[in-house]
């Protein structure tokens, strides 16, 4: 639940904020005196816009300095997926659309989860803040957002503890001070129901508006259509930009969200061999049509297993351009998300090959954080050389209170008789009740100077984080007490560009992390921090006003202390988790998005991993080590079909482990993507195909009883009122 000091926080926050900046507007002109009519100000350099992307490049990120930034000038391989994209692909999840950046692959069946050059991201982070929704396995709602930045590598001096493979901050719409919209409807297979709306606009001179919102109904988990599944989620999310005056702006954004849908635990497992064992290389039910292959539509979970959820965000920042060349930010958050799930899990398959014990489960999650921040930059010249000055200071609250229940008493299932139905025990177990919190706070700079006219730049940063959590555990109404997990540390950046030209430059990255576990073990201890390391060269190009524009960067990733599932599925299941020792990644990315012409655009990416784990020849389960894709899109501009674009694009993953103890190897697949769409006046028509030859294959694995396959043929069918 959230605390009373919770709300007083927030509330102090808001209230010292708009006391603070109100009063300005008494005294102020209103902010569209001093232009001329029609002149649109450009106040937030924490903003970007789409404008300035051509075609399926997007020139500037914000997420990797909570600035606008040309990419070309960021030490650091960032790839960007803009809102032409996002509209072509017209995605149901936000993997649809990531899996076509390089060295990107999916992690498990939890929404947002993603591996990023081999390393799990579960963080996820909107609008700079970390902006996690637990256990979502539907994820964040994709139509929220203009676009999605995936920062490769650590960006601690920004983002401080997260995943060393990289960050994926993903940017809200946005007020705009042009009126325009859009209502869209979409209909699909397997019941799929999708209403959309994006309205925005002035509210008078110095007030701005956007509504967004969505509703969604459909037969599907992870785009399966396997038995028993459902989807339902409605979200809205308003907004408001108010320019005080010329030099101050404030913005706030409400989220709001509640879904529902079939928990899926699997629909493929290893079998046991002719001794009974779990063997390397071991068959699974999946690719041994001469034992019996399942069903597609086959589920491991049971029709009452489902997941509901809701989230309450309010989010508001103030930006004050205090002089020409220095702005600041005051910004914060409150986050709640609630998480009630029943599942049934397998927990192994017995001798016979078609008895599945299971495990039946509820667990309640009551999730607040609270995070304020203030960012400042400052552009100066120091003799010769130009700088950028960045300084962030942030501060995180978290309260998680969890409960769980089960019972190992529940009736087997029949692989190939499935009988389902089962409601649950009369008088289940308390396992635990668990209550998890924790503070931190960070302080990090990072000066950007430039040398020689632009030519060449260097990019030198460091941040401070303290640290401490601490959970209790409450079994059976006797308090427990978990270990205090507390800490600090320094982490530092290094940077090096060079300017071939305006459009070609060679960058050089060292940059570390170094990320707090703050979940515990479900006997309440801590597990210990991770800290990792990057060495990255690479190359960019943004030619020809960035219709020609590429990345290619060679890293060497080093992490200690990663904390995967315990391998044994039992504990594993019970929330046991280990750490790695070490764990060393070499690899490469490419990625090209290039306008041949006015009328067609090609993206284009791969990538190669080589990883390491000592003393063990193992790699990380759901990491391909190799990586490709392309998209491309051809719009007709002239005669009978003026207003036709007609695309699509194929990803293709490497093998991968589908459990830990790589007893089992997913093999190689790729998936095929279509689109067309047509435009007349008002009116858009969108056609969505995906997995467009309905391969069927396996995507992703937690452990040897739980395996996914990858998404079945999607048809979508959207038409849009834009306005």
């Amino acid at each position: 639940m959230i605390s009373c000091k919770m709300f007083r926080r927030i509330s102090v926050v808001f209230t010292i904020g708009l006391v603070t900046y109100f009063p300005v507007q008494l005294s102020a002109q209103p902010a569209t005196s001093s232009q001329p009519e029609g002149e649109i100000v450009e106040l937030s350099p924490f903003e970007v816009s789409a404008k300035k992307d051509v075609g399926y490049a997007a020139l500037t990120s914000i997420g990797a300095t909570r600035t606008n930034t040309p990419l070309i000038d960021l030490p650091q391989s960032v790839n960007i997926i803009n809102q032409e994209f996002l509209n072509d692909a017209a995605p149901g999840e936000l993997y649809d659309v990531l899996r076509y950046v390089s060295g990107v692959s999916i992690e498990s069946n939890v929404g947002d989860s993603v591996m990023i050059r081999g390393y799990t991201v579960r963080s996820q982070y909107t609008d700079g803040l970390i902006d996690t929704q637990t256990q979502s396995q539907m994820g964040a709602e994709p139509f929220h957002f203009q676009r999605l930045e995936v920062l490769k590598g650590p960006s601690a001096i920004v983002y401080g503890s997260h995943a060393i493979g990289g960050v994926l901050n993903r940017v809200r719409k946005a007020p705009q001070w042009e009126a325009s919209g859009e209502i869209g409807l979409r209909i699909g297979t397997n019941n799929q129901l999708k209403g959309e709306l994006d309205a925005t606009g002035p509210l008078g001179d110095a007030l701005a508006y956007r509504l967004v919102g969505t509703y969604r109904d459909e037969d599907l988990v992870n785009g399966v259509g396997i038995d028993h599944a459902f989807a339902k989620r409605w979200t809205i999310m308003p907004m408001l930009t108010w320019r005080v005056s010329d030099k101050v702006q404030l913005k706030i954004v409400g989220e709001f969200l509640n879904e529902e849908n079939f928990k899926h635990w699997g629909d493929n497992f290893m079998l046991r061999d002719e001794d009974g064992n779990f063997v390397e290389g071991g068959e699974t039910t999946f690719e041994n049509p001469s034992w019996g292959t399942l069903s597609r539509s086959f589920t491991v979970s049971d029709e009452d297993s489902q997941a509901e959820n809701t989230k309450r965000l309010l989010f508001g920042a103030v930006e004050v351009e205090v002089t020409q060349d220095w702005s600041i930010r005051a910004v914060a958050q409150g986050n709640r998300w609630s998480h009630d799930v029943v599942d049934i899990l397998p927990t192994g398959i017995q001798l016979d090959n078609q008895t599945m014990p299971r495990l039946w489960r509820n667990i309640t999650n009551e999730d607040f954080n609270f995070t304020t921040a203030i960012d400042s930059t400052t552009d100066f010249e120091l003799g010769t050389s130009e700088h950028t000055l960045l300084v962030i200071g942030q501060y995180f609250d978290f309260d998680n209170h969890t409960t769980r229940t089960d019972d190992r008493n529940r009736p087997n299932l029949d692989v190939f008789n499935p009988v389902y139905g089962y409601k649950g025990p009369q008088d289940p177990y308390v396992r635990s009740n668990q209550k998890n919190q924790g503070t931190s706070w960070s302080m990090s700079g990072h000066d950007h100077m430039r040398f020689f006219e632009g030519q060449f730049h260097v990019v030198l940063g460091a941040r401070y984080d303290s640290y401490e959590s601490q959970g209790f555990n409450h079994l059976t109404g006797v308090v427990v007490p978990g270990d205090v997990n507390s800490g600090s540390t320094w982490t530092y950046k290094g940077g090096l560009i060079y300017k071939f030209s305006e459009d070609i430059s060679a960058y050089y990255n060292y940059s570390e992390t170094f990320s707090p576990i703050f979940t515990l073990q479900p006997d309440g201890s801590s597990l210990k921090p991770q800290e990792g390391v990057i060495n990255e060269i690479g190359l960019k190009m943004a030619m020809n006003d960035g219709r020609y524009s590429m990345t290619v960067s060679v890293y060497d990733l080093q992490l200690q202390n990663i904390v995967t599932m315990d391998p044994d599925p039992d504990r594993a299941s019970e929330g046991w988790r280990i750490q790695v020792a070490k764990q060393t990644t070499k690899g490469v990315d490419l990625d090209l998005i290039t306008m041949i012409t006015p009328q067609w655009d090609l993206m284009f990416g791969a990538s190669k991993l080589d990883i390491e784990l000592p003393g063990t020849d193992r790699l990380p389960r759901n990491t391909p080590e190799e990586t490709a894709y392309m998209w491309t899109r051809y719009s007709f501009g002239e005669g009978a079909v003026n207003g036709l674009t007609i695309g699509g694009g194929v990803n293709w993953q490497g093998e991968s482990a589908g459990e830990a103890g790589n007893l089992y190897f997913f093999d190689s697949y790729y998936s095929i993507d279509l689109f067309a769409q047509y435009t007349y006046k008002q009116f858009n028509i969108a056609l969505n195909v995906t997995n467009a030859t309905d391969e069927w294959y396996m995507a992703r694995g937690i452990n040897r009883n739980i395996q996914y396959a990858g998404p079945e043929r999607n048809v979508r069918l959207t038409v849009r009122y834009l306005f």
